[in-house]
Parts: C-alpha cells; sequence; structure tokens
C-alpha cells in the first residue's frame, strides 16, 4: 500500500503569505492615515499662508516673507522634508497652474497677477510600506487667494460712536446735562454686562439708527436718561486689528531758528532737522518750513504767537507737543507723532487751532483741549491716514481728553483703543463730522455732543475677511 504523501509545512507558506497581506493592509492604515493627515495639515497651512500674503500684498507689505512665516507656525518650511513656494500667478517661474481665476467680472478680477499661489510639497517617510517597497510618500498641496483691490470699510461697522472694552459695567457712561444727537449713524458698545451702558443725569440721547449693544441691554441712574431703539448685536473682537501704519519720519542734521529781524519781516524762521526740548514765547509768529523736525524733548508754544505750520512733519520723542496762553497755530499737511517716551498732545489756555489735512498720532501719552480752546481739526483726505484724525494705538492707555469751547469743530475718525475718552465741559460739538472710538467712552458735564456722521470722511480700511480663497 503506497503512503499518503506529506503536507507538512504547507501552512508555513500560507502564513507568509498572509503575513505579507497583513502588512500590506498595515501600510495601507497606518502609512495611509499619516498621508492622509499630513495632505489636510498642509493644506491648511496652505489656505492660511495664502491668506496672510494676500493681506499683506493689499496692505503694500512683503507677501512672500508673509507666507513663509505663516507656513512655519504650521509646520512647514523648505528643508529635506517639505518645500514653500509662494508666487504671483502670473509669475513665468511657477510650476503648477492656478485654478479657479474667474474669467468674468471685473477686470481685476481676471488679472492672474492679483493672485498669490502657495504650494507645499511634503515627504512623509514610510514605515510598514517599506516592506512592499514604498519609502516615502509626497503630498502636494495647493492654495490661491485673491490680492488685488479691494473695498475699504468703515471700522467698527461704521458706528459714530463706540466702546469697545469686552466686559465692565458704565464703559459707555453719559452723566450730567448731556445732549447726544447722532446723525446718519448710532451708538456701539461692546460690553456683556447688562448695565455696560449707563445713563445719569438729565440728559437726551438720540441716534438716526439704533442703539447697539452686545448685552441688549442698559442701565438708568439717576435723573430720566433714556435710550431708544435699543437692539442686540454681537461682540467684536477685542483689541480690532486695525492695519494703521506707523509714520516713518527721520531727520538729518541739526535743526535751527532764525530769529525776527527786518529782513525776515520780524518773524521766527523754524528750519527743519533735529532739536532738543524747545519752547518758543513769542509775540512775533513762527513758521516752519516744509520738512520734518524730530525732538528729544518737549516742544511748547506760549505767548500770543501766531503760528503757521504747513507741509510738515514732527515726530516726538520724549516730552509732549504743547500749545498754552493765547498762541494760535494754523497747518496744513501736518502729521504729528508721538513715540517712545513722548508725552502726547496738550491744547490748553485760549489757544485757536485750524489745521487742514491733519493727524495726530500718539503712540504714547495722552491727547487732550481743554480750557477755552477753540480747535477746528480736519482729517487727511488722502493717503495713508486718509479721514484719520487721531490714533491712540493698543497699547496707548493714556486718557483722551475732549472739552472746553463750544466752536469746536471736527472732521475724521478718532480711535484710541486702549484708552478711555472723555468729553466733558460745554463742549458744543455742531460741526462734529467724526468716528470717536475708544477702550471706554464718558460724556460728562453739559456736554452738547451732536455727530453728523459722513462715512466718507471717516478712516475706512481693507477688511480682513474680504480676502477670500480662490482655490
Amino acid at each position: 500500500m503506497k503512503p499518503k504523501s506529506q503536507e507538512r509545512g504547507q501552512a508555513l507558506v500560507i502564513i507568509a503569505l498572509a503575513v505579507v497581506g497583513l502588512f500590506g493592509f498595515s501600510a495601507l492604515a497606518i502609512d495611509g492615515s499619516r498621508v492622509f493627515s499630513d495632505r489636510r495639515n498642509a493644506q491648511n497651512a496652505a489656505d492660511t499662508s495664502a491668506l496672510s500674503a494676500a493681506l499683506a500684498k493689499i496692505r503694500k507689505e512683503p507677501f512672500v516673507p508673509a507666507a513663509e512665516d505663516r507656513a512655519q507656525s504650521n509646520g512647514y518650511v523648505t528643508d529635506a522634508d517639505s518645500k514653500v513656494e509662494v508666487n504671483l500667478c502670473n509669475d513665468t517661474l511657477i510650476t503648477t497652474p492656478c485654478q479657479g481665476i474667474p474669467t468674468t467680472g471685473k477686470p481685476e478680477q481676471q488679472d492672474p497677477a492679483n493672485y498669490i499661489q502657495v504650494k507645499i510639497t511634503s515627504t512623509i517617510p514610510a514605515t510598514f510600506g517599506r516592506i512592499v517597497g514604498r519609502q516615502e510618500f509626497t503630498n502636494i498641496v495647493t492654495a490661491i487667494a485673491y490680492s488685488g483691490p479691494v473695498d475699504p470699510q468703515p471700522v467698527v461697522n461704521g458706528a459714530a460712536l463706540a466702546s469697545l472694552k469686552e466686559d465692565g459695567d458704565k464703559t459707555l457712561l453719559g452723566n450730567g446735562n448731556v445732549n447726544l444727537e447722532v446723525h446718519n449713524s448710532g451708538v456701539f458698545n461692546n460690553s456683556r454686562n447688562n448695565c455696560g451702558t449707563q445713563i445719569n443725569g438729565l440728559g437726551s440721547y438720540w441716534v438716526e439708527t439704533q442703539f447697539q449693544f452686545v448685552s441688549g441691554t442698559y442701565c438708568q441712574g439717576a435723573g430720566n436718561g433714556s435710550l431708544n431703539p435699543v437692539e442686540q448685536v454681537n461682540s467684536i473682537d477685542y483689541p480690532p486689528k486695525f492695519n494703521i501704519p506707523k509714520p516713518t519720519i527721520s531727520c538729518s542734521g541739526n535743526g535751527s531758528i532764525e530769529s525776527p529781524n527786518a529782513t525776515n519781516g520780524f518773524k521766527y524762521i523754524v528750519s527743519p532737522g533735529n532739536f532738543g526740548a524747545q519752547t518758543l514765547n513769542s509775540v512775533f509768529p513762527v513758521i516752519f518750513e516744509p520738512g520734518n523736525y524730530c525732538f528729544s524733548g518737549s516742544f511748547k508754544i506760549n505767548g500770543t504767537a501766531p503760528v503757521t505750520a504747513d507741509y510738515v512733519r514732527f515726530k516726538i520723542t520724549q516730552g509732549d507737543f504743547s500749545l498754552a496762553g493765547t498762541s494760535t497755530l494754523t497747518c496744513n499737511d501736518m502729521l504729528v507723532y508721538i513715540k517712545d517716551q513722548g508725552d502726547g498732545v496738550i491744547f490748553g489756555g485760549s489757544n485757536k487751532i485750524e489745521c487742514n489735512n491733519v493727524t495726530f498720532y500718539a503712540e504714547t501719552g495722552k491727547v487732550s483741549w481743554e480750557g477755552n480752546t477753540i480747535v477746528r481739526l480736519f482729517a487727511p483726505e488722502g493717503g495713508d491716514y486718509k479721514g484719520l484724525l487721531i490714533y491712540m494705538p493698543y497699547g496707548n492707555n493714556e486718557e483722551l481728553m475732549i472739552s472746553g469751547n463750544a466752536n469746536s469743530e471736527l472732521t475724521g475718525s478718532i480711535i484710541a483703543v486702549s484708552s478711555d475718552i472723555k468729553i466733558a465741559g460745554n463742549t458744543g460739538t455742531t460741526g462734529l463730522h467724526s468716528q470717536i472710538i475708544g477702550y471706554t467712552v464718558t460724556i460728562e458735564g453739559n456736554s452738547n455732543l451732536v455727530i453728523n456722521y459722513v462715512p466718507e470722511e471717516q478712516y475706512w480700511q481693507v477688511d480682513p475677511t474680504a480676502v477670500t480663497l480662490t482655490k
């Protein structure tokens, strides 16, 4: 009888084949999930990098570093494991054609030069995939964002009077015999507290649109002041991202002051350059010649001097810019920049200030005018500071005080991101064409605050949400 053939060892073959299949499925599950996760992360990085680049380009800032910095913050840089490429879509060096650019609409929306592509190539080393001969995997993702002209918008939704603080009581306070009228706009309070807005005294409050409060409520103290209509609205992020560039003012050499004499018509003639602390006590006219003036100390004008400052830039790194006595200041195209250890801008006494195309940028220090000062200030009608009258950026916590004479006229936005704004005294501002934005806002005394809000006269900025991805 012939013995049966032995089948011993066949199980090993089956197990070996099963192990290969098992490792194959492991490679598919583990390496596949790693590749999928990296692709998702790379796409998110490309999307945010493209948006950052587009916003930087619109702000006239270097857009390639903006995209690379954002990609790096998400873990992607140009090295052995990944590559980040940033190009305009009309760039001849671009390696992957841009997709999603409209073929209809406005000409600027069809122009490839107005689109930025961010391409991220990442390499993922294989783990179990090496068993089946795959050493690495490669992900290639792209994102395209529109970086062309975007219509700017009024800040803080176009509210004529706004308090930015996110919580706390009395962040918007009316106290005293206050008369508030807001034409063509309304009032906004960002506080979540029920008494974020409080009305005391015998004042009257009227707006043409709405009182927009995040809390949807307000509190009444002594008196019978009331608000109507009150609308509950969504909060805005604090601090809001105002895209307002810092002034760049540089001076070369020392400035000079020519004393009054018969040759110059008995005037002080001030020439541009660097100065230390300077105080002018004069009855003679003071003329600032066009140019840049850099002060390392306070710049004060006292006495009764009429002062003219046209086409000038003042940078004050210590001390303050101030007027006192009965001096007058007239100017056109003037920029005052308070920085470093500067104490701010102070108008007092019985001054008269009349300026067109003027901006006060107080990086440090306070801004105030008090007493019987007559202030007529009009913001620039063009340039980087179009519609911006006073700006106190985030981090400057000094007060902004508006009080005094009833003949004030202001046009342009007054923005004090971290500052308490107080409007006090017998202030009559029927000529007020401004948007007033502060950390908190207090109206007190016998203030007669009438705001004729005209959007086109205010500071507008590009809304970052208007910068969108195309692909």
